[in-house]
């Protein structure tokens, strides 16, 4: 007996950004330490000149805290109870604690009623395989509403000196309700790849199992944040991001050409840019808030996605490809019509 799928998309969005912005300015007059030593400061403007980045948000409150608002918020846009949903999936690199994991947390926050929740933590890539995990239970008939959230509060691993991160990542949560479509929208499919050999290009090296807290001397600030070779990770982004982006459309048999909108992992301005002119891909057919955000990993294309539905740059039909890169090193890039 051959099962029949269903069609899978995305009936909702929602997102939620704290109030509290951290500006350039704010981190250009703060005193940085070179390999050398040497205190030094960076120059008005150097920030947005090398990412693109005007500002960032930051969290007073936890994950759990910023995922359940997001969430609130897509229930609320698609007029959906929170006793509706079947499962809830959280995607974030910054969970409240490391056991146990923080999506139980934010279905009870949520008023779920005991809903199963898991977590998925592989950083900027996170809410993309969330997200096709979400599909596959409501393809299959195993659920037919999923709540998939990405949040961050990507301070809990960023060491304000730290140049190479400090500058880059911000807070904030976007989600989405998953649920059957029409006939003519929904979730088409992915690709990805990971890259385990470069995994040391950005990572946090104390507090798991290699490393682990109970076992070695208590490790300094520098070995509990995350430490990321800017160079190595932009490389790889913008090598990754073109090859990520034909890899799921010749999957499909589709082409740029069909493409609506591009809403990719907002880590840096510059990288997008280098990106989308090697795809040969027009800006005005990507969706980018980077400058007003920063690199806000697992919670980036959620947050993208809600603000491209809000201002009315996603149609009915539209073919959109959600593309993101990061950690592990990995890759994803998805499909949808929306």
């Amino acid at each position: 007996m051959t099962e029949t799928l269903r069609t899978a998309g995305i009936v909702s969005t929602g997102s939620f950004l704290p109030e509290t912005r951290v500006t350039n300015a704010e981190i250009e007059s703060r005193e940085f330490v070179a390999g050398s030593g040497v205190p030094y400061r960076l120059t008005p403007g150097e920030i947005e000149s090398r990412t693109g980045i005007r500002e960032r948000r930051a969290s007073s409150v936890p994950t759990s805290g910023l995922a359940a608002e997001a969430g609130r918020r897509a229930l609320a846009r698609g007029g959906i109870a929170p006793n509706a949903l079947d499962l809830v999936l959280l995607a974030t690199s910054t969970p409240d604690h490391p056991v146990p994991k923080t999506a139980p947390l934010v279905a009870h926050l949520l008023g779920t009623a005991g809903v199963p929740a898991y977590d998925f933590g592989k950083d900027c890539t996170g809410f993309l395989e969330a997200l096709e995990a979400g599909m596959q239970y409501v393809r299959t008939g195993a659920a037919l509403r999923v709540l998939v959230i990405g949040a961050e509060r990507t301070a809990a691993l960023v060491e304000p000196a730290n140049k190479a991160t400090a500058v880059v990542f911000g807070d904030g949560a976007g989600a989405a309700v998953l649920g059957v479509v029409g006939p003519d929208q929904g979730w088409i499919g992915s690709a990805s790849r990971s890259h385990g050999d470069l995994y040391d290009r950005l990572f946090v090296p104390a507090g798991g199992s290699a490393r682990p807290p109970n076992i070695d001397p208590p490790p300094g600030v520098r070995e509990r944040t995350l430490r990321m070779d800017g160079r190595a990770v932009t490389e790889y982004a913008t090598r990754v991001f073109p090859e990520a982006v034909m890899e799921v459309l010749g999957k499909h048999s589709l082409t740029l050409d069909d493409v609506a909108l591009v809403i990719p992992h907002q880590a840096n301005r510059r990288i997008l840019e280098a990106a989308l002119s090697a795809l040969g891909v027009p800006e005005e057919k990507t969706f980018i808030n980077v400058e007003r955000y920063g690199n806000t990993a697992a919670a980036s294309i959620p947050i993208a996605l809600d603000e491209a539905a809000a201002a009315g740059r996603l149609r009915p039909g539209d073919l959109v490809c959600l593309v993101a890169y990061g950690a592990g090193l990995s890759w994803n890039a998805a499909l949808l019509r929306w």
